[in-house]
């Protein structure tokens, strides 16, 4: 084919355009990642966010300066590195977080673990779950570090972390009653206040029953128990004792397992581990703290309850309606259809 002069120069023409257009684009990209890299290290929390929001999608790229960043970076440096590694996959990027997990920053030493997750590094479970059990660790670590075992769908590790959502502490002392005043009244001894009762390990319950559910459903398909020795029943009798004042002191807990018992039905199709769950959560149903009832409701709703068990379900949703709680009479309306 024969191409006359004119025609060559228009595409030598076209050409240089192209490769000047990409050049320039390459380059204001090549600019921006160095000041999105700048930004990722100031300690203005909300300008290293925007930072690592622009950087997520350039990770791949930038990888061997990310990981320099984890190694050596100062402490917020060096989390916010970690977490935008889950973006790149490959061996160097695993060792380096791998390294991580052992970082003197508690808050480094969490995100490692939750990349790691992400990216689905199996071989990282038992080092995370060692974490999640280790009482000198921050209670925000460890519970991200069940966290992670949850993401990674680490069945092997169902029994710790069942056993975290059963870690309750002791109830908290009673109040003293004051002694009745007297006629010779004496002058008050200064009393020492006592110190308020506070639940350091309820966050890391909080997220062991959501776990707990999660890893049961997982150990199903490969499970050799059976009865209550299968691992969705054993969830269930853990999420029904988390789920209960009589057995979980705080009420967030005992949200959270009403919603953890919804999502283990969801995931297994077992008859029995349904009637348990939805007997459960029926008795959750009479909790004095309006946002679990809420939870159970929630639950509740979206199952589908043996023969058995109808008229309960039936029974308790119709009482729903006329529960203190406006969310909880709303829901129950939403379910009966309002008539």
């Amino acid at each position: 084919m024969n191409v006359n002069r004119r025609t060559a120069t228009l595409l030598i023409v076209v050409v240089i355009v192209i490769g000047g257009v990409y050049a320039i684009t390459w380059w204001q990209r090549s600019r921006e990642t160095r000041r999105l890299l700048a930004d990722l290290m100031v300690d203005d929390h909300g300008v290293a966010t925007k930072a690592m929001m622009g950087l997520r999608q350039r990770a791949p790229s930038i990888r061997g300066q990310l990981i320099g960043f984890v190694r050596r970076g100062n402490r917020h440096v060096k989390w916010r590195a970690a977490s935008l590694l889950s973006e790149v996959r490959d061996r160097e990027t695993r060792e380096a977080l791998t390294e991580a997990l052992t970082d003197a920053v508690p808050e480094v030493r969490l995100q490692a673990a939750l990349s790691l997750a992400k990216l689905g590094v199996r071989g990282a479970a038992d080092r995370i779950a060692l974490m999640a059990q280790n009482e000198d660790e921050p209670v925000f670590v460890r519970a991200g570090m069940v966290r992670a075992l949850m993401l990674l769908r680490s069945e092997t590790h169902l029994a710790e972390v069942a056993a975290l959502a059963e870690d309750r502490p002791p109830p908290p002392p009673p109040e003293e009653e004051e002694p009745e005043e007297t006629e010779e009244a004496e002058e008050p001894e200064e009393v020492e206040e006592a110190e308020e009762y506070v639940d350091e390990l309820a966050p890391l319950r909080i997220e062991a029953v959501r776990a707990t559910a999660v890893l049961a459903a997982a150990s199903e398909a490969g499970a050799s128990g059976t009865g209550d020795e299968a691992p969705a029943m054993r969830a269930v009798e853990v999420l029904s004792q988390s789920s209960t004042v009589d057995e979980e002191p705080n009420d967030e807990v005992r949200q959270a397992a009403c919603y953890a018992l919804g999502d283990l039905a969801k995931l297994v199709s077992d008859d029995e581990v349904h009637s348990r769950v939805i007997e459960a959560l029926l008795a959750a149903l009479d909790d004095e703290v309006g946002d679990v009832r809420i939870a159970a409701l929630h639950s509740l709703r979206i199952l589908r309850p043996p023969v058995e068990l109808r008229q309960a379900v039936h029974r308790a949703l119709e009482e729903a309606r006329n529960d203190d709680h406006y969310w909880m009479r709303h829901a129950a309306e939403e379910v009966t259809g309002g008539g």
